[in-house]
């Protein structure tokens, strides 16, 4: 019986893959990059809208409408009161 063997013939070591060159970026050293800008912080919200609640977005807590709901034409609600917070205890 012979053996069937695919049409390409094979040299000892052709199986391997040939190792390509490739070119390293010039890296500027941690020590040299420049200092970032500190990220301009947002005020927090005492209280959002019903309409940022839910929809889980950020509210601007704009009066008598949010950005979000004047963006939107949609009515700009508030609650009269926050929503009591179950408080966690320390050990668990």
């Amino acid at each position: 019986m012979s053996s069937s063997t695919s049409g390409a013939s094979q040299t000892p070591g052709s199986d391997r893959l040939a190792k390509v060159a490739i070119p390293r970026l010039d890296r500027q050293p941690l020590h040299e990059l420049p200092p970032k800008a500190p990220a301009a912080k947002r005020p927090r919200v005492s209280m959002a809208c019903r309409r940022c609640r839910t929809r889980k977005v950020r509210c601007n807590g704009g009066k008598p409408t949010c950005a979000n709901c004047q963006e939107s034409s949609e009515p700009c609600v508030y609650d009269e009161t926050r929503r009591n917070r179950l408080k966690m205890s320390a050990t668990h």
